[in-house]
């Protein structure tokens, strides 16, 4: 796991040298000797990371060895010893420059003299010992043999994969659904292609669903399927197959003769098979390759009854091999199928009277064991084979369910083997799952943004951090390792989790590596210097602020709601804040801090994501010296927010009360003393802005915020549509507007409103007194997505709306139209739309 610290360093390394590059330009040679030792380090560290690679790609499925994993370890806490090195020293040189404007003019200050050299001095000192350092990795290496691995445990997975496609047909339950579905699949005349891709995560049963139905056909006399194939195979990919073993294995299977698949397999098997119909189970497939190399021995296209059935955890994979058509996704039993499973496992036929007696005492438990399996058959199985080898007492039960997610069993690594294969930029992302609680539901743009500040993504081109960002999700969702909970109107991820296994593998390996600690294991440990990442899942903040833990390294703290909702002290949050220097992101919801924020939030210079939901929040004006935030969620229910924020170029992301708490003539405690100078707005970053009222927001200020993507403005006035109407957009990039008027007995005049220029816009929601809406011509064109609500619209909106031609999901809230809508009307837009809600 050290190349996920090594990225990380990487990332810091990369920012340092920048700012030292600016440093040479304006005073020559005084830094130039650092930038060059700067840049020695990062090359070093990435001829590192190809090396983590090329150990991960040699070792394939087999774990490294213990001399290995001694070197891996030393270089995590080398590569973490870089990053902290470089964010101790680089805040106190910039600062030095941004105190005068220029470094030389400090210079001239005998204090800053001294001040400059010393921080110099320490930062050549601390340079020297990692250099020292990196160069004795290749010595270690070369001079223990690092490149031969004697682990078989990997190797032993594989052996067992490869044999269980050949034993007797396991106990099945759950499937028969799925049997039924895929054998007419497998005889239908009429089907194109000839590959059938079963998918879903590990230990979903892909292999023992394949099996039952490859055996089907072939052997079972009762469907008289084995008239229909003349030949079969089935073979076990694998991560990293052997392509000309797998063709030699299926050409035996079939019955080429010897000396044909010894030379020449691919074409011999080829031509052998294209004379045949056959049906070829290949098991585990990992990715697109391995089936193209496949695809040189087994005819492509065959019209003859052919069929292949492949098995892959990756979702890509299987798509791009059969197209969606084909493409059979298997999910987690259903909590009756996995009680049934697991009863049949643990109990003794040979003595059911007995063991039914017992087991209906255990039975609370058993239950309790089952949904921490997560409804997995592959669990299920395990755990019900180590409580076989147990006596049926509920200590030994109780025991078992005490340990489930630490055991070095199959299922878990299994699990691992999903993980290791990960691409090593998308290890930390699906690591930071394990940040949040078990069974979480996580928002899609919560979680990016939380990668983007922990600098784990960065932009591409054209394409921003938060795009780079979703694109790392679609791929985690792609390979099953996370699961799609709801969907936006766009199709895009809104919210996802991942399941109880890979939540408890998250912990294992991150724990394991330092990537994030628990707070109950930062509590018993004696190592809490080290700890870079801390969640608190139901403890509440309070706990782990007022235990006073000496965390110097703290990169990271997620606070989530617990039983305990009291606040810690003003003094204790400003040891907290004095003490963590490092702290990149602090995530703190429904704590009710009930005072104001001291001003020693202004030394988190690091800090890049601040959340604080659910609280009273009052912030000092020492904000303004967070150079580096970049999204600030403050979805409370009081506010008071200094004007200084509207300064803080590099916000990308400002997120105030939520939007449940705007009820007509509701309180509004927002406070915020907005008297700027000229051009004092700028905010060229921005790309949410919601929900902000007008009070605090100049409608002219709008055109300051050029990447805009989302906004919401609450006391909308005529002077704030008058600007969004202008012929020159506010922003070439909107997808989603959201107007109200929370006062509700002010009529705003949107004849005006004009839309028609937010060609990106796609979602819009009007929540304003208004009785009539604007002409569809002026309403946005490529608009999906419209929610109506308290607008008390005299005339049909439906007449308008219907013009609309991408039009798919429509809402008409409450009080949204006055009269009843014509049923025709209704039925045109019903059979256009995906979605139709009214209410009254």
């Amino acid at each position: 796991m050290a190349e996920i610290a090594i990225l990380a360093a990487i990332a810091v390394l990369k920012q340092a040298i920048l700012v030292l590059g600016n440093l040479v330009v304006q005073e020559g040679c005084r830094m130039s000797k650092l930038k060059e030792d700067m840049e020695w380090i990062e090359n070093e560290m990435s001829y590192i990371q190809a090396y983590l690679e090329d150990v991960d790609d040699a070792n394939g499925e087999q774990s490294e060895s213990r001399v290995e994993a001694t070197l891996l370890t030393n270089i995590r806490v080398l590569a973490f010893d870089v990053e902290d090195f470089v964010e101790t020293y680089f805040p106190r040189i910039g600062s030095l420059h941004e105190r005068t404007g220029c470094l030389g003019s400090c210079l001239k200050s005998a204090t800053c003299v001294l001040c400059h050299g010393f921080a110099i001095h320490n930062f050549v000192v601390e340079i020297e010992a990692i250099r020292r350092r990196v160069e004795n990795i290749p010595r270690v290496r070369n001079a223990y043999g690092t490149n031969n691995s004697t682990n078989n445990s990997g190797r032993n997975i594989w052996e067992e994969r490869r044999h269980f496609l050949h034993r007797d047909q396991p106990i099945v339950v759950g499937f028969d659904e799925h049997i039924k579905t895929l054998m007419a699949r497998m005889i239908d005349p009429d089907l194109k292609r000839h590959v059938v891709s079963i998918v879903g995560m590990p230990g979903l049963g892909k292999t023992t669903l394949a099996k039952k139905v490859f055996d089907s056909v072939v052997n079972d006399d009762d469907y008289n399927f084995h008239h229909r194939f003349q030949c079969s195979a089935k073979v076990y990919a694998s991560q990293r197959p052997n392509v000309k073993h797998l063709l030699q294995d299926i050409a035996k299977q079939v019955g080429l003769a010897k000396e044909k698949w010894e030379e020449n397999v691919e074409a011999n098997l080829s031509a052998y098979l294209k004379g045949k119909r056959y049906v070829i189970l290949i098991d585990d497939i990992w990715d697109t390759q391995t089936w193209d190399d496949l695809e040189n021995g087994i005819p492509k296209n065959c019209k003859n009854g052919s069929r292949i059935i492949i098995t892959s955890r990756n979702r890509e994979v299987g798509l791009s091999i059969c197209g969606v058509s084909f493409l059979y996704e298997l999910q987690p039993l259903k909590p009756n199928e996995s009680w049934n499973l697991f009863s049949m496992m643990v109990m003794d036929p040979l003595e059911i009277t007995t063991d039914t007696i017992e087991f209906q005492e255990l039975e609370p438990l058993g239950r309790k064991i089952v949904e921490r399996c997560g409804f997995v058959p592959l669990a299920i199985v395990v755990v019900a084979g180590l409580l076989l080898r147990k006596e049926k007492t509920e200590h030994a039960w109780k025991g078992v369910l005490d340990n489930m997610g630490q055991d070095d069993d199959m299922c878990s690594k299994i699990l691992a083997l999903s993980y290791k294969d990960l691409p090593i930029h998308l290890k930390p992302c699906f690591l930071y799952f394990g940040l949040f609680p078990e069974d979480y539901e996580i928002f899609a743009f919560e979680l990016i943004n939380l990668w983007v500040a922990e600098g784990f993504v960065q932009g591409k081109g054209q394409c921003t951090p938060e795009d780079v960002g979703e694109d790392y999700l679609d791929h985690l969702v792609a390979r099953n390792m996370v699961q799609v909970v709801r969907r936006r109107y766009d199709g895009r991820i809104r919210t996802c989790r991942i399941h109880d296994l890979l939540h408890s593998l998250c912990i294992r390996v991150a724990t394991e590596c330092n990537f994030f600690n628990p707070h109950n294991d930062v509590t018993a440990i004696n190592s809490a210097k080290k700890v870079r990442r801390v969640t608190n899942y139901r403890n509440g903040v309070r706990e782990y602020i007022s235990s006073n833990f000496q965390t110097p390294k703290l990169r990271t703290m997620l606070s989530f709601p617990g039983k305990d909702w009291s606040s810690p002290s003003r003094k204790q949050v400003k040891e907290f804040f004095k003490g963590s220097r490092f702290l990149r992101v602090l995530s703190v919801d429904g704590h009710g801090f009930s005072f104001p924020l001291p001003n020693e939030i202004g030394n988190l210079r690091h800090l890049n994501y601040f959340g604080f939901k659910n609280h009273f929040v009052k912030f000092p004006s020492s904000i303004g010296k967070l150079k580096n935030l970049m999204t600030l969620d403050v979805r409370s229910y009081r506010i008071h927010i200094p004007s200084v924020i509207w300064r803080m170029k590099q916000l990308r992301h400002i997120l105030l009360y939520k939007e449940s708490n705007l009820q007509p003539r509701g309180r509004l405690h927002m406070v915020s003393k907005c008297s700027f100078h000229k051009n004092g707005v700028s905010l060229p970053n921005l790309q949410t802005l919601y929900v902000v009222p007008r009070k605090v927001l100049k409608a002219k200020w709008l055109r300051n915020f050029p990447n805009l993507r989302k906004l919401g403005i609450s006391y909308v006035t005529e002077s704030i549509i008058e600007v969004l109407s202008n012929e020159a957009p506010v922003s070439n990039k909107p997808e989603n507007l959201r107007l109200w008027n929370i006062l509700g007995d002010s009529e705003v005049n949107l004849t005006k409103l004009n839309l028609s220029r937010y060609e990106i816009l796609r979602k819009l929601h009007l929540q304003i007194y208004m009785k009539r809406l604007p002409e569809h011509g002026k309403l946005p064109p490529n608009l999906i997505k419209l929610t109506l609500v308290c607008t008390f619209l005299d005339k049909d909106p439906l007449v308008t709306l219907k013009e609309l031609p991408k039009l798919k999901i429509l809402k008409l809230g409450f009080k949204s139209y006055k009269g009843r809508a014509q049923e025709d009307r209704i039925n045109f837009l019903s059979s256009k739309c995906w979605k139709l809600l009214c209410y009254r």
